[in-house]
């Protein structure tokens, strides 16, 4: 049977770095103006809101104080207060790249990634060199999805100052979207190096994922969830390295905690009975592959995985239903065909599962689908076409021991002693345990005028409970 080889989907959030205002105007001649910028220094933002709005009472086109203040009302997330502050700010004359910078921050914030570019380039037409601006431009071109035009701009961010954190960070997560993952390892390690954001540790180990790096992810995001154990998505990602390094326990246990914390994800339903399945839990896999696809994870692959779950509870019918919709949706999906061969197999339709393995072999040769379909073809006493597709198996695979060996009954059937004796042979070999491949070369031995090897051979096949055995030891007359 094939191993599933099933990837993961990787739920991406985009975390926001720290960010850093230009630097406030203060105005020492006014003793409430110079108190509100007191309290903003020492983090008080409401008070110090309150401070410039009564200087405001006096002074209500007063640029600074209205740039000021759209500081604070950042501070305190207020971000439709923070656009209104810079924008009569903006009005009243102040005609600055931080102004339109700070107003920039706010639209990006509020997800109104358009109006944010609209300002980050007018602060940097006033700016060119202005890296902060360039840095979130670059972020809100890659919230609009429009990664090859962010990267140019953060290349710029870089080379403007190669100091800031937050234009490697950003950069990382583009060529992250841009499969450039070397590319985007060796930014969040320079962002890392010049701060250490737990946000930035969250992208390396995504990174890390896509390089196949898994126990370097695992420790990014074991330092990620020491900083929020509440981070649902963390736990989700470290499942998929605990998955693909087979520690399925794990997996598991970190995905029912990344549903404890977020039951809305139909991704880590399907995760978590992926992992279920590995833990040949099928019964309990069964749930979750539901609610994934009751959640509107509906593509191709959630459908063939919840199939092949349910042969694997010899519910047929439930298979092949969902292996149907599954190749409905992807008309290439070759373990589909596959899984639709073995179900169909199982129902002993043997002409529709060579239809459904030449189908999947027509998109990828496997050992596994030529084998299945020569069992198939054996079955239907198409022996020739057996022994080709034996053979064709062994091609990919030389040491399938199942393929040696039904081509070695095949042989058998179609008089080919010689032949025959050399699979069995190479079978027992392999597996010593094979009572199949004794009792046939038990029978074989009979024919070929060795009677005690023959009874030595079933007698063997006899010990190891093949069925047939008992029967053909008294025909034989052994005793």
């Amino acid at each position: 049977m094939k191993k599933i080889t099933q990837q993961f989907l990787a739920i991406l959030i985009l975390l926001i770095s720290q960010t850093a205002f230009s630097q406030r105007d203060k105005d020492e001649t006014d003793p409430l103006f110079t108190s509100a910028y007191e309290k903003f220094e020492k983090g008080e933002y409401k008070e110090s809101y309150n401070d410039y709005t009564a200087y405001l009472t006096k002074k209500p086109n007063d640029n600074n104080a209205l740039y000021n203040r759209g500081l604070c009302a950042y501070e305190m997330l207020d971000f439709k207060d923070g656009i209104t502050n810079f924008s009569k700010s903006i009005y009243n004359g102040r005609k600055k790249h931080d102004a339109f910078y700070g107003r920039g921050l706010c639209n990006y914030k509020l997800k109104n990634y358009k109006l944010a570019i609209l300002d980050f380039d007018t602060a940097i037409s006033y700016k060119p060199d202005y890296a902060k601006a360039l840095t979130y431009k670059g972020a809100s071109l890659k919230e609009l999805g429009n990664y090859k035009d962010a990267l140019p701009v953060l290349n710029k961010a870089v080379e403007a100052d190669p100091g800031y954190e937050s234009a490697y960070y950003y950069r990382g997560i583009v060529k992250y979207y841009l499969e450039d993952f070397d590319g985007g390892l060796a930014d969040c390690n320079k962002a890392l190096s010049i701060k250490s954001y737990y946000d930035t540790y969250f992208w390396r180990g995504l990174i890390y994922i896509s390089l196949k790096r898994y126990k370097e992810s695992i420790s990014d995001y074991d330092t990620v969830i020491q900083h929020d154990p509440k981070y649902s998505t963390a736990y989700y990602n470290r499942a998929i390295d605990y998955y693909e390094l087979k520690n399925y326990d794990k997996a598991l246990a970190d995905n029912n905690k990344a549903i404890e914390l977020d039951p809305s994800k139909p991704e880590a339903y399907y995760n978590r009975a992926l992992t279920k399945f590995e833990l040949y839990k099928y019964k309990d896999a069964e749930p979750d592959f539901n609610a994934a696809i009751d959640l509107k994870l509906d593509d191709s692959k959630h459908y063939l995985w919840r199939g092949v779950n349910y042969y694997y509870q010899d519910k047929y019918n439930e298979a092949l239903s969902d292996l149907n919709v599954a190749l409905q949706k992807k008309k290439d999906n070759e373990l589909a065909f596959y899984y639709r061969a073995i179900i169909k197999y199982a129902l002993q339709d043997d002409k529709g599962v060579i239809e459904d393995c030449t189908s999947a072999l027509a998109l990828k040769k496997s050992h596994d689908t030529y084998y299945q379909r020569g069992i198939s073809k054996y079955l239907l006493k198409d022996y020739t076409g057996a022994i080709e597709d034996f053979n064709e198996s062994l091609k990919l695979k030389p040491d399938y021991k199942l393929a040696i060996l039904e081509r070695g009954v095949t042989y058998y059937q179609t008089e080919k002693d010689a032949l025959a004796l050399s699979d069995l042979n190479r079978v027992i070999e392999l597996d010593p345990k094979s009572g199949r491949a004794y009792y046939f070369r038990g029978k074989l031995k009979k024919y070929m005028s060795d009677l005690p090897g023959s009874c030595s051979d079933l007698k063997k096949a006899q010990a190891l409970k093949y069925d047939k055995a008992d029967e053909e030891i008294i025909k034989n007359g052994c005793k």
